[in-house]
C-alpha cells in the first residue's frame, strides 16, 4: 500500500516540476519578446529624435514605460506556486 502511495507522490512531484518548468519557460519567452519590443521602441525613439519629430517622442517613451512595468510585474508576481502553499499563501495538508 505504501509503494502505491509513494509512486503516486513521485508522479505528482514530476508533474509539478514539469509545470514549474513550463511556467519559467513561458516567463522567459515573454521577457524576450518584451525586450525585443523595447529595443524596437528605442530605435524608433532615436530615429524620431534625429529627424526632429518631437511629437512622436512622448508616445514612444510611454510605450517603453508600459513595457518596463509589464517586465517588472512578470519578474515580481508571476511565479509558480510551491508544492506546499496554495496561490493564496495557505499551507496545504498532505493526508
Amino acid at each position: 500500500m505504501k509503494a502505491v502511495s509513494q509512486k503516486s507522490t513521485t508522479v505528482a512531484s514530476r508533474r509539478a516540476k514539469a509545470g514549474q518548468a513550463a511556467v519559467w519557460q513561458a516567463r522567459l519567452i515573454m521577457l524576450v519578446m518584451i525586450n525585443i519590443a523595447q529595443l524596437w521602441i528605442l530605435a524608433a525613439t532615436v530615429d524620431a529624435a534625429l529627424a526632429r519629430h518631437y511629437s512622436v517622442l512622448l508616445p514612444l517613451v510611454i510605450a517603453s514605460g508600459v513595457c518596463f512595468v509589464i517586465t517588472l510585474s512578470i519578474l515580481k508576481w508571476w511565479r509558480p506556486t510551491s508544492q506546499k502553499k496554495t496561490s493564496t499563501g495557505y499551507v496545504r495538508d498532505h493526508d
